[in-house]
């Protein structure tokens, strides 16, 4: 016979399922922010330095975004970071799948999204499509950013969603306002990283050591 529970246990069960994964967080996923933030953020601005440097060698600059290759191995390196993460998780509540799943998808989505634009630029030879990854991937980013927020209630990350949303703004302005509208991008871009993963990540590090 199932027990049906009063408005106030429901709310009390999800308080304790919101306060576990707040402490689930708080033990070791600073780390994996701050590697996909610092990753991201070194890739954005080699790729500005690859751009500069094929147009002064007369090569297509449109070659500067194999650069992103980079992001594979960096998957495998977080997948395993994760699993670490998982392994130190004290108990692992629906509001931690929840959270889990909306990253799984942000990334499925991105490296989907990105596969599609290369093939369609390249095959075509139309490499405009380049401008739009930037500012999908930051809406995608935001998205997940809030949902964590939200989940967590931990005030970084709606920070940092309201900053990819301002970004993915930006970096069509940038197509909008500047010559070289790619490399505008890539910067506002690292500085999206740095404001949605490196910061949220080592707040969350500081408050795993004020609760050790």
């Amino acid at each position: 016979m199932e027990t049906k529970l009063t408005e106030q246990q429901s709310l009390s069960v999800i308080n304790e399922m919101i306060n576990r994964a707040q402490n689930n967080i708080k033990k070791g996923s600073g780390n994996y922010m701050i590697f996909w933030g610092y990753l991201v953020s070194a890739t954005a601005l080699l790729n500005i330095a690859f751009i500069y440097l094929l147009v002064y060698s007369s090569k297509s600059p449109n070659l500067s975004f194999w650069v992103w290759l980079i992001m594979i191995p960096g998957l495998i390196i977080s997948k395993w970071m994760q699993r670490k993460i998982d392994r130190e998780s004290i108990v692992k509540t629906h509001i931690d799948d929840i959270i889990a799943s909306t990253w799984n998808a942000f990334m499925f989505a991105g490296y989907l999204f990105v596969f599609i634009i290369f093939v369609l630029s390249f095959s075509t030879h139309v490499y405009v499509y380049f401008y739009l990854i930037n500012p999908v991937l930051l809406l995608f980013m935001g998205v997940s950013e809030y949902v964590t927020a939200k989940a967590c209630r931990f005030k970084p990350f709606f920070y940092g969603a309201i900053s990819s949303w301002t970004g993915a703004v930006a970096c069509m302005c940038a197509i909008i306002f500047f010559t070289n509208g790619v490399a505008v991008q890539m910067l506002i871009l690292a500085v999206c990283m740095v404001i949605g993963y490196v910061i949220p990540g080592i707040k969350l590090n500081k408050k795993a050591e004020e609760h050790v």
